[in-house]
């Protein structure tokens, strides 16, 4: 089931109103956690370095 037009819209209207994370704020997030967070491009160039560093290994 696909959400309403409106459902949508209130969405993005609410996104729009959330605060912004500054490098420091996610920098702080991943020492905490021990973890990194990764936005999709880095994320899909991430895999694509893995792959390449892998093929290279074989």
């Amino acid at each position: 089931m696909k959400p309403s037009p409106e459902a949508i819209a209130w969405g993005k209207r609410q996104a729009s109103t959330s605060p912004h994370w500054s490098d420091a704020k996610w920098n702080r997030i991943e020492a905490i956690f021990g973890v990194k967070m990764i936005v999709p491009d880095e994320a899909d160039q991430q895999d694509q370095d893995n792959a390449e560093t892998l093929r290279d290994a074989a």
